[in-house]
């Protein structure tokens, strides 16, 4: 772990949002599940590890946790918070990698706002029948799922939906837990560094 990360702060919609950001290639934003923040993809080395393959890695605090504002945006929302986001601070498009509720923001962008994103990493995504009808959307880009085996919290037909939707899609199961990136941190940042450097076509 690297000792100093930029903390910066932009407006969102009248709300203080505050976020890390670091290095100067592709953007890649990390959006936490509801219980974590931005700091956890520090403390568990996904952030230095997509830094130290020359992206511009971004770690946001959504409406709530962490140390941004809260208000406007609920759970149900927050892909449209992470879209207003991204226009917020300029980024034409992104590759979006989210937990548990980050990965329904993740899915989300991606399904309703196609030509924001690059690619997407789901990890436990939950909800994600809510976006049934708007999953093709994604068809072409490169979808990594990964999943604990024995998520309690979303459950594995949740990945499925995607696989049988998006042909572009793979999903890698890792660990038993629903914050599988947690339980192995260490395979975790290895399959976001292969993710990045084999089907990230910048």
């Amino acid at each position: 772990m690297r000792n100093m990360y930029t903390e910066k702060i932009v407006k969102v919609n009248g709300l203080n949002i505050h976020y890390y950001d670091d290095g100067n290639g592709y953007p890649v934003l990390l959006v936490p599940g509801i219980r974590y923040n931005a700091k956890t993809w520090i403390d568990v080395g996904t952030y230095d590890i997509i830094y130290n393959e020359k992206f511009r890695v971004i770690s946001i605090d959504p409406p709530g946790q962490g140390k941004s504002d809260k208000g406007i945006y609920d759970e149900d929302t927050e892909y449209i918070f992470v879209k207003d986001f991204m226009d917020a601070l300029g980024i034409k498009d992104a590759v979006i990698v989210g937990a548990s509720s980050g990965g329904y923001a993740a899915a989300g962008v991606a399904a309703n706002f196609p030509e924001r994103v690059k690619g997407a990493v789901i990890v436990g995504g939950v909800r994600i029948i809510n976006y049934k009808e708007k999953l093709k959307n994604m068809e072409g880009k490169p979808i990594l799922l990964i999943w604990g085996t024995k998520d309690d919290i979303a459950p594995i037909s949740n990945a499925h939906l995607i696989l049988n939707s998006v042909k572009s899609s793979e999903l890698i199961y890792l660990g038993t837990q629903h914050a599988c990136y947690l339980e192995k941190p260490k395979e975790f940042n290895e399959l976001i560094r292969n993710y990045l450097k084999n089907k990230i076509k910048i």
